[in-house]
């Protein structure tokens, strides 16, 4: 799930910080018919023109016991731990087909905020030259090129739980993968995971994390945005995090109410394994997402798109903070991104959060960061400099880096860790990044949190090159869509009488965040989604591609500044590419000094005005390679890892037709790097695993196609691995 920042349309308002310099190449492009951007030539940044400004140092807006969060009366941000069995004689559901009419289907909410974009943009919209092939456009290879990958979770799987009847199927499929110990683990949509081998061989049913969590047994519910990872620390540890509402699944679960604003519904599970094994048993943690009542929106706050990582010392959490009922910082409907680091060594020790006599636990402590309070390039989230209102420019998506294993902590300064975002506040594209960064987290271990003025928050923000990106829907190839077909019967579609037929729609894009951040070899590897313009001889085309980042942290170990190592466009000739991921391989003293790494995301397309690749692909696995400083794919091939089969026809392509739909895709893919794998890093995104039927053998029932789809859902999932 995403709840997308409200942004509005205007210029960005001149900023005082130093301004990029473009240096530009390649052929000219024309704007596409009625696109508000310009249209930029084909560049690179110069090594010298890359300019970076400090966003200041900070303490933290709290430290201490962890059961309260903050310094004012009533707070109360963290409980546990609660004991849960292990699930590793879990027998796979086992339920039969029935009719979708019985669970209507839900999206994962998602707000919306497209104001209408005036002509011009503030950023130029990229391009790259295609003809003749430039950095940046990258040819599509059918091959595999080496990859290995498995079909994943799927829209039948989630639909089947017992613990997700009421709504039965959910888009997006939100999903989430770690890899440990000789393990890789997926987890997905509303809850549930799958535990894999490292040679990708299913070693677990379906399970779903209201098991884990223990949320039946207290009438709660899963609500999906599901993170993991595993620790290697203490003796090796899963982390499992997700939505929780205090609302029971059979009333209508997170939908009756977390999603629904009612007061102090919303929390974020953590799960933690007592041991190595990802089956469990697990100690469980709530985190309060209403545990201010100093901050205004309280008590309807939401704890969206939440992103996890360790260093040596913490545990760090991230989310952004929605009042869902409005009255956040000055008055708006956004508090910004919220910044915690616990203290590891308690969540996997399994510590009380509260003594025997109701008193915080000395023992265990968290820094946090409450990111609405501090300023911005365009003002502050309490008032835009162009606007003046709140809830505008306001930090977002800033999200933890995860090391694959502890050779790739950051031990300088006290113990740090890194966080990562993007800039584009008014929804006009934009050229910088920020980077965050935690240092002397090893004062979480001080009892009482005696030594956490040690603790301390910081930033740069980098100017390089330029992205745009609206969360258009991006095409797909056309085939078969029997639920679009019947989408009057199916009651998605309006009007008196409702369409009986809907057109195909495409993949949502989301827009130019970052979804993942990794941490290897002394670097920070990130990207987000961007359009960009592809240039032919008298022809540009504008696709969705990506734009990369690469952060080197070696300088901030010696100076306490970080440097940008490498910067890049990837795009797919002629077609579509969505939510892409970066991890590299491990620490140079295991790789032999190997800087290689991959990045993987959604590909999809119709093949532009031409038809390219026989009208497109289906959306499907592909990644591609690059390194540290490459700047660019490697050979400027993108490998095909899984084909994908159909398009997309869930039912968020077609909900409200013909008036404007929501066409709902994964919102994040993932990567990770398994130390002691042969030099495997794993990856994992949605891709269609199955052709589509048609009636008779399609039916609106969850498991039609002979239980290849749901009848209201056909999206999939993949896992994969590949050596750089």
């Amino acid at each position: 799930m995403r709840l997308k920042v409200p942004r509005r349309t205007a210029l960005l308002p001149a900023l005082s910080l130093p301004a990029v310099l473009l240096v530009a190449f390649g052929g000219s492009a024309s704007a596409a018919p009625g696109h508000g951007g310009a249209v930029g030539k084909a560049a690179h940044i110069r090594a010298d023109a890359v300019r970076s400004t400090s966003l200041g140092t900070y303490s933290p807006t709290f430290a201490g016991p962890a059961a309260t969060g903050c310094n004012v009366p009533g707070c109360a941000l963290l409980t546990g731990p609660f004991l849960t069995p292990s699930t590793a004689h879990l027998p796979p559901a086992a339920l039969p087909s029935r009719p979708v009419a019985e669970g209507a289907p839900r999206s994962l909410p998602a707000l919306h905020v497209h104001m209408p974009r005036r002509a011009g943009s503030a950023v130029t919209i990229p391009a790259v030259s295609c003809q003749p092939l430039g950095r940046g456009c990258d040819k599509i290879s059918r091959s595999a090129g080496g990859a290995v990958g498995v079909k994943g979770l799927n829209a039948v799987e989630s639909a089947e739980q017992k613990t997700n009847l009421t709504h039965q199927d959910i888009e997006p499929a939100d999903q989430g993968l770690c890899a440990g110990n000789g393990s890789v683990v997926e987890d997905n949509n509303i809850g549930e995971i799958q535990i894999f081998s490292k040679g990708l061989k299913k070693a677990s049913p379906v399970i779903p994390l209201d098991t884990i969590m223990g949320l039946t047994k207290r009438h709660w519910s899963s609500g999906g945005d599901i993170s993991c990872a595993y620790d290697y620390s203490n003796g090796g540890h899963w982390f499992f995090t997700e939505f929780v509402s205090a609302s029971a699944e059979s009333k209508g679960g997170p939908f009756a109410g977390c999603f629904a604003a009612k007061a102090n519904a919303c929390y974020e599970g953590i799960a933690v394994s007592i041991g190595s094994n990802p089956f469990g048993p697990y100690w469980v943690y709530y985190l309060h997402a209403d545990y201010n009542p100093s901050e205004p929106g309280y008590p309807y706050f939401l704890n969206d798109f939440a992103k996890i990582a360790v260093t040596r010392d913490a545990f760090l959490l991230f989310y952004d903070e929605f009042p869902l009922r409005g009255g956040g910082f000055g008055g708006g409907d956004f508090n910004g991104a919220q910044e915690f680091a616990f203290d590891k060594n308690a969540l996997e020790q399994g510590r009380p959060v509260t003594l025997a006599d109701g008193k915080p636990n000395p023992a265990f402590t968290v820094a946090i960061e409450n990111m609405g309070l501090l300023p911005t390039p365009d003002g502050n989230c309490t008032s835009d400099s162009r606007y003046h209102e709140g809830g505008i420019a306001c930090w977002f998506a800033v999200i933890p880096a995860m090391p694959p294993d502890p050779a790739q902590y950051d031990n300088s300064h006290g113990g740090s860790g890194f966080m990562m975002g993007t800039v584009d506040y008014y929804g006009q594209g934009g050229n910088q990044l920020d980077v965050w960064d935690w240092t002397g987290l090893k004062n979480l271990n001080s009892r009482g949190c005696s030594a956490c003025g040690g603790i301390h928050f910081g930033g740069q923000l980098f100017s390089g090159l330029p992205y745009f990106s609206e969360g258009v829907a991006a095409p797909q190839k056309a085939g078969p869509i029997p639920l679009g077909d019947e989408c009057g019967k199916a009651k998605l579609s309006t009007g008196k009488p409702p369409v009986a037929h809907c057109p195909e729609n495409g993949v949502e894009t989301n827009g130019d965040f970052m979804t993942q951040v990794s941490q290897a070899q002394g670097r920070l590897w990130a990207a987000t989604t961007t359009e960009i313009y592809q240039t032919y001889p008298g022809l540009s085309e504008l696709h969705q591609g990506a734009i990369y980042w690469v952060i080197g942290t070696h300088s901030f170990d010696k100076t306490g500044h970080l440097s940008l190592t490498s910067q890049g466009y990837v795009t797919a000739e002629h077609q579509e590419l969505e939510f892409p991921a970066m991890a590299a391989e491990g620490s140079y003293a295991e790789d032999g000094g190997n800087d290689g790494a991959i990045m993987d995301f959604t590909l999809s397309g119709n093949g532009g005005p031409s038809g390219a690749n026989n009208g497109g692909f289906y959306p499907s696995t592909a990644y591609g390679r690059l390194t540290s400083r490459s700047g660019t794919l490697l050979g400027s091939v993108i490998h095909i890892a899984d084909l994908g089969q159909s398009p997309q026809d869930g039912f968020t392509e077609y909900q409200g037709y013909p008036g404007p739909t929501d066409p709902r895709w994964g919102d994040y893919s993932n990567a990770i790097y398994l130390p002691f794998s042969g030099g495997r890093i794993y990856f994992a995104t949605n891709y269609i695993q199955y052709p589509n039927c048609l009636p008779p053998t399609f039916t609106l029932t969850v498991g039609t196609c002979g239980g290849t789809r749901d009848g209201l859902a056909n999206w999939g999932t993949s896992v994969n691995y590949a050596i750089p």
